[in-house]
């Protein structure tokens, strides 16, 4: 099934929409507005991150050559796994 988004409302500012990341169904993250032109991707289960300079995605410059513009990315890699707050930090636990 890998990666889905899913559109649903804040469960503290009923107001504000927010994107749920999932894989395979499953509720990993979530993408929310900050401050004013900006947004936050927040996850127990981020396991790595990279940023990318130099990304060549789906974003197509129409410039007469159809180029491929270099676009700042980051990569974010999830690593499902269940876990617990205790004693003000996240700890994760083995998942059997």
């Amino acid at each position: 099934m890998g990666i889905e988004f899913r559109i649903t409302t804040h469960s503290y500012f009923p107001e504000k929409k927010i994107v749920e990341i999932l894989v395979d169904g499953k509720c990993v993250g979530v993408i929310y507005p900050s401050e004013e032109k900006g947004i936050r991707i927040a996850s127990a289960h981020i396991s790595d991150t990279t940023p990318e300079k130099d990304f060549a995605g789906e974003v197509i410059e129409y410039d007469g050559t159809e180029s491929w513009p270099p676009i700042p990315s980051v990569r974010i890699n999830f690593k499902p796994s269940p876990y617990i707050i205790q004693d003000g930090k996240l700890v994760k636990l083995s998942s059997k």
